[in-house]
């Protein structure tokens, strides 16, 4: 018989164990280690007492990973061991969460899941989460053209220097990962975050927040500038003066058409990859 169980900080090598056996088979997802656990606590909030195992006697058969911020949780991943599914322990896990968050909050639940995962959206579907917004990938790849930004036009500020600039705030939807929360906690943790200025008479006029922590990506985590017609020229100079700076690719991932309509990413010189849907519900009690 199946059992189930909400985890404690202690059982972080337990979830390393059941993800890595359940959600990430051989031929899926890349495992994870400690460390890329750590990095999900640290940077996206995940909480161990927001996670379960499901077990049936020594052997693991089910993970649900989650995280949780003051107004919502984010599913982050939920996987049943192959020879496992189709028993219902996937949908069990989901359910026991719900019920735990109807109760402690905060009710809302979304998940950002991969436009080609069939199956998992069709999963959600049967936990009554209902899609609501589509989030575009986008990539600038090499060879860049030549920018034409003075470079002394160009400064390198601080998160306190951004917060401070002026710039409107997104009215976009933002994807977990890049939550102004998570661009802080990322670089309270690792120091990975760059943030480049194109510097006006008074002010700055575009902004670019990146996190350079991969040799292989360089990902962009924020585009901001001016609110007037101007903004989005300057934005785009201050891209390519950015991309010049290196070899590497350079992503924008998980963008809502309102935080960047796909005529303007075009504009930009931005291609887009791949497609995230979001499905959310609100947790109800047992």
């Amino acid at each position: 018989m199946a059992s189930y169980r909400f985890c404690r900080s202690d059982d972080v090598p337990l979830l390393v164990q059941a993800y890595n056996e359940c959600f990430a088979p051989p031929g899926g997802v890349e495992p994870i280690d400690r460390d890329r656990f750590k990095w999900w606590i640290r940077v996206l909030e995940l909480w161990t007492s927001s996670c379960m195992v499901a077990t049936e006697g020594s052997q693991l058969i089910g993970v649900l990973i989650a995280a949780k911020r003051e107004t919502e949780n984010c599913l982050l991943a939920v996987g049943v061991h192959p020879g496992f599914r189709h028993l219902g322990h996937g949908r069990h896990m989901v359910t026991s969460l719900g019920q735990k968050l109807a109760i402690l909050g905060p009710r809302r639940i979304f998940a950002e899941v991969p436009a080609g995962d069939e199956r998992f959206r069709t999963f959600l579907g049967h936990c009554n989460y209902t899609g609501s917004e589509t989030l575009t990938d986008y990539a600038l790849e090499p060879p860049f053209a030549a920018s034409h930004v003075p470079p002394e036009m160009i400064a390198e500020i601080g998160l306190d220097e951004l917060a401070a600039a002026g710039f409107p705030e997104s009215r976009g939807t933002l994807p977990w990962g890049r939550t102004v929360n998570s661009v802080a906690r990322r670089q309270e943790y690792f120091a990975s975050v760059r943030v480049l200025a194109l510097a006006g008479v008074d002010r700055f006029e575009a902004a670019l927040v990146v996190d350079e922590s991969d040799s292989d990506v360089r990902r962009i985590l924020a585009i901001h500038h001016v609110d007037d017609d101007r903004g989005p020229a300057l934005a785009a100079g201050l891209l390519g003066h950015y991309a010049t700076l290196g070899i590497t690719p350079v992503a924008w991932e998980r963008v809502h058409e309102s935080e960047c309509a796909a005529e303007r990413a075009a504009e930009w010189g931005l291609r887009s990859a791949a497609v995230t849907l979001r499905f959310e519900t609100t947790a109800d009690p047992a």
